[in-house]
């Protein structure tokens, strides 16, 4: 008898659950579209570094040097590359100094965003091995020192003006 209590209760309990739950109101549904974009940081605080000014040079001081700095906000690992035509190379008509270029960070990119040093290369040379940026998640910004050296050889007046250059700096995504 106990057996047959059992079946009975199997049969009408699946049936009473069916029928409850065809008497409630259907469930209220809710929706949220969610958006998210991850940005790429790669920019530079100014479109240009401050203008370095490297004095004059004369019999007595044939070698200059100077130096500016310009923030590089990033989010992740960036590589810089220069510009290694004439234009990076102090000139004045058709003379030209030696021009030499070294870049440097804040920070080394052990413990905040940074790269090691360059070492002094010639214009055309310069950062023809990109410099790596190495980004630190606590540290999003790095402030990027661009030096110039100038070398004179021989002065006489034919040579005697003044020399110009533009160095442009390219910061993009490392691949």
């Amino acid at each position: 008898m106990k057996f047959w209590n059992f079946i009975f209760t199997l049969f009408c309990f699946p049936i009473s659950a069916v029928v409850v739950a065809g008497q409630t109101s259907p469930p209220a549904v809710a929706q949220c579209r969610i958006r998210c974009t991850v940005s790429s940081v790669v920019e530079w605080s100014d479109a240009f570094f401050q203008e370095i000014d490297l004095g004059e040079l004369n019999i007595k001081n044939k070698t200059a040097a100077g130096e500016t700095s310009l923030t590089l906000y990033t989010n992740g690992d960036v590589i810089i590359t220069a510009d290694n035509s004439p234009s990076a190379k102090l000139s004045y008509g058709s003379y030209a100094l030696q021009t030499e270029y070294q870049l440097k960070c804040d920070g080394t990119g052990l413990g905040q965003t940074g790269a090691k040093p360059t070492q002094w290369c010639t214009y055309d040379t310069f950062l023809k091995e990109p410099a790596e940026i190495i980004h630190n998640p606590a540290d999003g910004a790095v402030v990027v020192i661009l030096s110039v050296k100038a070398s004179v050889a021989d002065i006489h007046k034919d040579n005697t003006g003044e020399y110009n250059a533009i160095q442009t700096l390219t910061a993009c995504w490392k691949s």
